[in-house]
C-alpha cells in the first residue's frame, strides 16, 4: 500500500502548509482516478461512439450551442456580425480546462455556468488584446438559459454519434444478408425452450437477424434531434428587440444579457428575501459543424478546434428568415421590418414583434438557431417536453436490444457441445487453444442488458414539473451518454461479429441426427394418416419416437420395428427420405428470399441523416 492509500487518520499531523500541499496531491490523485478510460466498458473502449461522446466532445457542443445563438442572434438583428464572429473565434475547446469546470458545476448544478464564465473572461481578454473598444462579450450566452445550452449539445453530441451507429448497422446488415444467402436452404436444428424442434435452416435464423438490425437502423434514423432554445421560462421573451427592451445598451449584469441568476450552492444559504441573487455573467458562444453535407452527419476527429464554419442563414424556413451580410453594422436592412432601423454595432434594433410566427423575432431566432447547428427546428421549446431524449434513448435500447439478439444467438451456437458457428478470432493469448470465446458476442450482450434500465431513466424524466425541471433533466445526461457509448460500442462489435463469423454445416447436420430423425415424425404422421387414420398414425409414431431414443436407431427403422406392415405402405425409401430433417424445412428459402429484398429495397441513400424532417 503506498502512502496515498493510507487512511487520514493513520498520518502524522502536519504544518498548515504540509497539509495544504497533501490536499493538493489528493486532488490530482483523485482527478486522475475520476477519469473514465472505458476500463471497464471494453465494449465502447476506442469506438467512434466513444470519442463523440467525451467530456471533450461535450465540452465542444456547449461551445457550438454558444457560439450559434450568438450568429443566430446576428442574423435576426440582435447582435452585430462582428461580435459573433469574434465570440466563435475565441470558442474554441482545447482552450478550456474540462475537468475545472466539471469541478465548478456544482455550484450551479450544471457546467453551463462555469463554462459561460470562462468563455466571457476569454473574449474581455481577447477584445483587451485586440484593443477593441466594443465590449463584445455582453452577447455571451445572451438571453438563454443553462438548459437551453446543455440541450443543445446533448443533441449536437447524438447528431455527431449516430451516424456512426447507422453507418455499423449498415455494414452489419450487409454482412447478415450476405450469411442468409449462403445458407439460404442449410438445414440446421430448430430450438424452442432449448430443445430441438422441427428443423430450419441457417439462412433463416440469419434473415431473422437481419430483419431485426434492419428495424433498430429504420427506427434510430428516424429519431428527430431538436435544438432547444426558450430562455428562462420557454417563452423566448428574452431576446425580444432591444427597443422594447430594458433601457439602454445591455449590460454584464442586465437583465438583456442574461436571464438567469448565479447561485452558490458552495457556500453558506442566504435566506434573507431582500438580497436578490446577482445575475450570471455574460456566456460566449461556440462553434459548430464545418463542411458537413447534412446536419448532424459526422464526427469531428479534433474537438479542441472550432468547427463553426458554416454558410448563409437558414435555407428551409420564412422568406422573412433574413440572410447573412458578412459586413457593416449587424443590424440588416432584410431584420428590421416596419418598425426597425439599423444602428452602430452594440445598440441594434430588432425586427417586428408581430404575433404570427413568420415576424415574430424569437420565432425567427429560433429558426435561425436550428439551422446554424444543423439540427431540427422544434415546434416548441421543451424544457419540460423531453419527448427527444426518451424518443432517442428508447430508439438506442431498441437498437442494442436487436444487437444481443444476435450476440444471444452466438453465444448458444458456439458452445463446445453444439459448435455450429465460432468468432472469426476469439479469446486471447491465455486462453486455452480448443476454446475460441465468443467475445464480441459477450460483449455485445452485456450492452444489451444494461441498455433498458438507462433507458427507463430517460422514460421516468418525461414526468417533468413547471416550465423547467429540478432533477429530471439532470437525471438524463449520464444514462444517455451511456446508451449512445454502449450502443456505439455494440454496433462496432456487431459489424465485426457477423463479418467474420464461420459457420459450420457439417456440424449442424451431425446436431440434426442427434434425434434420428424424430425432428420430422411431424412429417411422417402426415404421410401415414391417409393409410391408417390419424388417431392410428399419432400412436405408431409415438411408439416409434421412444423406440428410436431408447435404442438409438432412427425413426424410419423404429417405426419398422413397431409395425412392418404400416411400414410396408410408404415403402421403406420414401419413409427415409421423410425422416430426414434436412427435408423438412419448409418456406425457410422462401422467407430468406423475403427479408434479403426488403434488405435490398431499404438500401439508405448516401446522404441519410438522423434527426428527420427539419
Amino acid at each position: 500500500m503506498t502512502s496515498a492509500e493510507h487512511a487520514d487518520d493513520d498520518r502524522p499531523e502536519r504544518t498548515d502548509a504540509g497539509r495544504t500541499e497533501h490536499a493538493d496531491a489528493d486532488r490530482r490523485e483523485s482527478a486522475g482516478h475520476t477519469d473514465d478510460a472505458g476500463l471497464l466498458s471494453p465494449g465502447r473502449a476506442g469506438s467512434a461512439a466513444e470519442a463523440a461522446t467525451g467530456d471533450a466532445a461535450f465540452l465542444r457542443a456547449m461551445l457550438d450551442a454558444e457560439a450559434a445563438l450568438v450568429h443566430a442572434q446576428a442574423a435576426v438583428g440582435l447582435a452585430p456580425e462582428a461580435a459573433a464572429d469574434a465570440i466563435t473565434a475565441v470558442a474554441a475547446a482545447g482552450r478550456f480546462d474540462v475537468r475545472d469546470v466539471a469541478l465548478r458545476a456544482r455550484s450551479a448544478g450544471n457546467p453551463v455556468t462555469p463554462l459561460v464564465a470562462d468563455l466571457t473572461a476569454a473574449v474581455d481578454d481577447e477584445d483587451t488584446r485586440a484593443g477593441r473598444d466594443a465590449d463584445t462579450a455582453q452577447y455571451v450566452h445572451r438571453g438563454a438559459t443553462s438548459q437551453d445550452i446543455v440541450d443543445t449539445a446533448m443533441m449536437l453530441v447524438a447528431a455527431r454519434t449516430v451516424p456512426v451507429i447507422l453507418a455499423d448497422l449498415d455494414r452489419t446488415a450487409d454482412a447478415l444478408a450476405a450469411l442468409a444467402t449462403t445458407h439460404r436452404t442449410t438445414p440446421a436444428a430448430g430450438r424452442t425452450l432449448t430443445q430441438h424442434a422441427a428443423p430450419t435452416t441457417f439462412g433463416l435464423k440469419a434473415a431473422g437477424w437481419l430483419s431485426s438490425v434492419r428495424a433498430a437502423r429504420t427506427r434510430l434514423a428516424a429519431v428527430r434531434l431538436p435544438a432547444q432554445l426558450g430562455g428562462e421560462a420557454g417563452t423566448l421573451a428574452a431576446f425580444a428587440p432591444d427597443d422594447v427592451a430594458v433601457d439602454g445598451a445591455p449590460g454584464r449584469t442586465s437583465t438583456a444579457a442574461s436571464c438567469e441568476p448565479v447561485y452558490d450552492l458552495t457556500g453558506p444559504l442566504d435566506t434573507t428575501l431582500d438580497s436578490p441573487p446577482e445575475p450570471l455573467p455574460d456566456y460566449p458562444p461556440a462553434t459548430g459543424p464545418e463542411g458537413d453535407s447534412e446536419p448532424g452527419l459526422g464526427v469531428d476527429p479534433a474537438p479542441d478546434e472550432p468547427i463553426y464554419d458554416l454558410p448563409g442563414a437558414a435555407p428551409n424556413h420564412s422568406a422573412e428568415t433574413p440572410t447573412e451580410s458578412r459586413g457593416g453594422s449587424g443590424a440588416r436592412e432584410a431584420d428590421l421590418g416596419a418598425t426597425g432601423t439599423g444602428t452602430a454595432a452594440g445598440t441594434h434594433t430588432g425586427a417586428a414583434t408581430g404575433d404570427g410566427p413568420e415576424t415574430n423575432t424569437g420565432v425567427r431566432l429560433l429558426a435561425a438557431y436550428a439551422d446554424r447547428l444543423r439540427l431540427a427546428e422544434p415546434t416548441l421549446p421543451w424544457h419540460t417536453l423531453r419527448t427527444p431524449v426518451a424518443d432517442l434513448g428508447s430508439a438506442l435500447a431498441f437498437t442494442a436490444g436487436a444487437l444481443g439478439k444476435v450476440a444471444a444467438d452466438v453465444l448458444v451456437l458456439s458452445r463446445t457441445e453444439i459448435g455450429e458457428v465460432a468468432e472469426a478470432r476469439g479469446g486471447g493469448p491465455a486462453t486455452p487453444p480448443h476454446r475460441r470465446n465468443p467475445v464480441r458476442a459477450a460483449l455485445i450482450a452485456a450492452a444489451a442488458r444494461q441498455a433498458p434500465a438507462l433507458a427507463s431513466v430517460l422514460l421516468g424524466a418525461l414526468v417533468a414539473e413547471d416550465e423547467r425541471p429540478a432533477g429530471p433533466w439532470h437525471a438524463e445526461w449520464q444514462p444517455l451518454r451511456e446508451l449512445l457509448r454502449l450502443t456505439g460500442g455494440a454496433a462496432r462489435d456487431a459489424a465485426e461479429l457477423a463479418h467474420g463469423l464461420r459457420v459450420f454445416p457439417d456440424r449442424m447436420r451431425d446436431n440434426l441426427a442427434l434425434t434420428h430423425g424424430v425432428l420430422a415424425a411431424e412429417r411422417l404422421a402426415t404421410a401415414l394418416t391417409p393409410a391408417v387414420g390419424r388417431a392410428r398414425a399419432k400412436e405408431l409414431l409415438g411408439a416409434a419416437e421412444r423406440l428410436a431414443t431408447r435404442a438409438n436407431i432412427p425413426l424410419a427403422q423404429a417405426l419398422t420395428e413397431t409395425d412392418p406392415a404400416v411400414a410396408e405402405l410408404i415403402g421403406e425409401d420414401r419413409m427415409r427420405a421423410l425422416t430426414d430433417p434436412a427435408g423438412y424445412t419448409g418456406s425457410a428459402p422462401a422467407l430468406v428470399d423475403r427479408a434479403l429484398a426488403e434488405h435490398d429495397a431499404e438500401q439508405p441513400p448516401a446522404d441519410d441523416a438522423p434527426q428527420g424532417p427539419r
